[in-house]
């Protein structure tokens, strides 16, 4: 995906701006290691100016409206999210519209994913909507899974499984101050 997105990717002398829109820390931090790859082969040519943009705060119109001027500025939208996330219509609709003013520049839609296994990502909600967006916007869309390494995934089952022990402890303990 990388190379697809870097081959229609032609910084202008001013720099190339990227959008990120993310739903959590960790998905923007991932977002961020895609720009470097992205960026790589341009950074001694050209500048890049990235915006990073909660969707939480996305949810609020006086700051969905400076996102939104920011993207009339972009050439790459990135979408960090959650694979199975059902997008609330006020983020589509800014999505959208952020879109179509990146199709102005001849940019991408990129969405980035994770929490959901590679293999299946095109069934996922947020992927069947990003991609209904693009099409709409007859803008370029490219996507990709983040799946957490071996390490982060076992790290993560064992939060877990330590989470659904100490549950019934805690409950226990109200009981007993009843």
């Amino acid at each position: 995906m990388t190379n697809e997105i870097q081959n229609i990717l032609h910084p202008p002398a001013t720099g190339l701006h990227v959008l990120v829109a993310y739903d959590e820390l960790a998905s923007g931090i991932r977002a961020r290691d895609l720009c470097d790859r992205l960026a790589q082969p341009f950074k001694a040519s050209r500048p890049w100016t990235l915006s990073f943009w909660s969707l939480a705060a996305l949810r609020f119109p006086l700051l969905a409206r400076e996102a939104a001027d920011e993207a009339a500025q972009a050439d790459l939208l990135i979408v960090a999210v959650n694979g199975e996330t059902i997008l609330p219509p006020p983020i589509k609709s800014w999505i959208s519209r952020s879109a179509r003013r990146v199709r102005s520049h001849a940019g991408a839609l990129v969405a980035q994913f994770h929490g959901i296994l590679r293999m299946n990502y095109e069934l996922s909600p947020a992927y069947e909507c990003l991609k209904h967006i693009a099409d709409d916007s007859a803008v370029k869309f490219f996507s990709e899974v983040v799946e957490p390494a071996g390490d982060q995934l076992n790290d993560a089952l064992e939060s877990v499984y330590q989470q659904a022990h100490l549950r019934p402890t805690m409950l226990d303990a109200r009981l007993q101050l009843k």
